[in-house]
């Protein structure tokens, strides 16, 4: 059964009468009679009863007209959406976002929902070293996540970079500073993330404590002070939590905390929109430019080298 026929069947079935239906159809009555016999073989049913006076439709052709008509609006839907996906207007855009950094990438998914509402953007929780291996995997198409970036196989640019907050309980003797030097916190107990999470973010911040000759005394947790097992675990005392900017400016509900900036010059980290190499999908580019927009970045492909050094971990 081809779509064609399923076209003549309904033109047919609407006038109940063959003359009229070819020339709505633009071809002659002879040939729209063989494809009408033809999708009945086709079928195994007769959809219409027809004399020299009266054409009717039969319980069948009832039952396949009605269908036929979705059929046909949703034969129009499909195509519509292979031009709009073809032009870069319809898909799925699936993007991996890393802890801390929903706040910058909200501004990015909403207005491009505004200006391009028939593109779906996924959004899903992946920390920075997991999301080099769910690009290549497809798991994802847009990373934004702090470094290392595995440029063999990926590209990326700079969107901004973050500062490095202390985050503390309000109750303790550092809160209420405006800044802190690593000197102040240096004896503190520091709670960390695994590396497996951030291993660029956890090296940052063991290479602040060793160029400074200090030893952190170290408490590793697979929690976050954003998250409300590491917001417990620092209003308890446990001890303090090292972050980048927004990782540690969410509230917990019910959990009293200070984040105050840690004021040394090599206490940030930047953040990069990565993507997989050679990529031609035009929904994945369009959203691409949609970032560069909104971080008024060049509206070309940079890449940042220099700046996201590290193996793929």
């Amino acid at each position: 059964m081809e779509l064609r026929h399923v076209r003549y069947f309904i033109a047919v079935a609407e006038y109940l009468n063959f003359r009229k239906a070819a020339e709505q159809l633009h071809i002659a009555q002879p040939p729209l009679s063989r494809q009408i016999r033809q999708l009945e073989e086709d079928l195994g049913v007769v959809l219409l009863v027809r004399d020299k006076h009266r054409v009717e439709l039969t319980k069948a052709g009832r039952a396949f007209l009605e269908q036929a008509r979705k059929l046909i609006v949703q034969a129009g839907h499909a195509a519509e959406a292979a031009r709009h996906a073809q032009k870069g207007e319809s898909g799925i855009v699936r993007i991996g976002i890393a802890s801390g950094l929903g706040g910058a990438v909200s501004k990015v998914v909403l207005d491009h929902r505004k200006r391009l509402p028939m593109i779906d953007i996924e959004c899903k929780d992946i920390f920075s070293t997991l999301q080099n291996d769910a690009l290549q995997k497809g798991i994802i198409d847009v990373g934004f996540l702090r470094p290392p970036v595995d440029q063999m196989n990926l590209d990326c640019e700079l969107l901004f970079e973050e500062e490095f907050v202390v985050v503390l309980p309000k109750s303790h003797r550092l809160a209420k500073r405006r800044v802190l030097k690593l000197k102040d916190i240096a004896n503190e107990p520091l709670i960390l993330f695994d590396r497996t999470f951030s291993s660029g973010l956890y090296d940052k911040i063991m290479g602040l404590y060793s160029r400074q000759g200090f030893t952190p005394h170290l408490t590793v947790t697979h929690v976050e002070a954003h998250e409300e097992a590491g917001a417990i675990m620092v209003a308890s005392g446990k001890g303090i939590f090292m972050g980048a900017g927004a990782i540690v400016n969410r509230s917990v509900y019910g959990v009293e905390l200070s984040s105050v900036r840690l004021d040394e010059a090599e206490a940030k980290i930047e953040v990069y929109m990565v993507w997989r190499k050679g990529e031609e999908t035009p929904a994945i580019l369009d959203f691409l430019g949609a970032v560069r927009k909104i971080f008024k970045l060049p509206m070309h492909k940079i890449k940042a080298r220099e700046l996201a050094k590290g193996p793929k971990p």
